[in-house]
């Protein structure tokens, strides 16, 4: 167990923790009631005697644990992560997966919709750019805040249904880049943090480029790599809607074999899809078609 506890807000909520993130936003005073605690330690006895017979994860409606090369996760009581450094992995390398990977998956349990994709704040507006690993995001986001546009969070976006609107919760003012757009931005990789477990990619501040008030969400672009001999974009009608957007949830791109919607999860999708524009973008990896994805982004906005 640490002595010290470190305190933030982070997707809307109080987190304590036991670890400290030093891109999130902190909070001066004491928490005494946080909303969210991540916990160094106090794994259950159960879990062992599973990974012993050959299991890497458990999955419950409400409770997930699982294991990898750094650490061992539990995610538990809609308020709780336990983990722990696992196989040669520190407690360093263990914390890479607490904000995106844990924190999505407990937001989740806490009923937020949960997209893998940055959330950017544009021309009043706040936008959702969403795809798996290798889509572009990290690009697109980056040239659009060279536009003007305010990041609200990185990788993954946290959507809560709050007064009949599907409403944005800001993250925290950082964002990992790949290592040629650290070079074409002409950053010093001297000054900025390798992620562990992802050498390709830097942690680059965004305190001066960062929207820390939540906000409903207006739009989402999937973009997508596809084997199209030309760049395709359209705005998405009816139940493709729908799909688009189930697609882009987090976990569900994580754990697909063993992930479902549970039939309020489906009903929360839904009310968001009705709520929302959605645009498919497809591109194909080897043109150079940025500026007019972002051109289009800008003019659906």
């Amino acid at each position: 167990m640490m002595d010290k506890k470190y305190y933030y807000k982070i997707y809307g909520l109080t987190l304590a923790s036991d670890y400290e993130f030093p891109h999130f936003i902190r909070l001066e005073e004491k928490v005494e009631a946080p909303d969210i605690e991540i916990i160094y330690g106090g794994i259950p006895d159960f879990i062992k005697p599973q990974i012993d017979e050959g299991f890497y994860k458990g999955i419950k409606k409400d409770e997930m644990w699982f294991y990898n090369s750094a650490g061992l996760f539990y995610i538990h009581d809609n308020n709780k992560i336990n983990f722990i450094e696992y196989n040669k992995g520190t407690i360093d390398d263990a914390a890479v997966f607490l904000p995106g990977l844990c924190l999505a998956v407990l937001l989740w349990y806490r009923k937020m919709i949960m997209i893998h994709g940055a959330c950017l704040r544009m021309k009043d507006k706040t936008v959702i750019v969403a795809g798996n690993s290798g889509a572009g995001k990290s690009t697109l986001t980056t040239e659009l805040i060279k536009r003007g546009a305010l990041l609200m969070a990185d990788d993954v976006t946290g959507i809560a249904l709050k007064d009949g609107q599907f409403i944005s919760f800001p993250a925290f003012p950082a964002q990992k880049l790949c290592e040629d757009q650290v070079e074409k931005n002409g950053l010093d990789t001297s000054n900025l943090k390798q992620v562990v477990y992802d050498l390709n990619k830097f942690e680059v501040s965004r305190k001066d480029d960062f929207y820390d008030i939540p906000a409903k969400v207006d739009a989402l672009f999937r973009v997508e790599v596809q084997d199209v001999s030309a760049l395709t974009k359209e705005e998405i009608t009816g139940a493709e809607k729908l799909k688009i957007i189930t697609d882009c949830i987090y976990i569900n791109w994580l754990f697909n074999d063993t992930f479902r919607l549970e039939p309020d999860d489906m009903f929360r999708c839904i009310g968001l899809s009705n709520q929302i524009a959605v645009h498919k973008i497809c591109r194909n990896k080897t043109q150079d078609t940025i500026k007019e994805i972002l051109d289009y982004i800008e003019s659906n906005v």
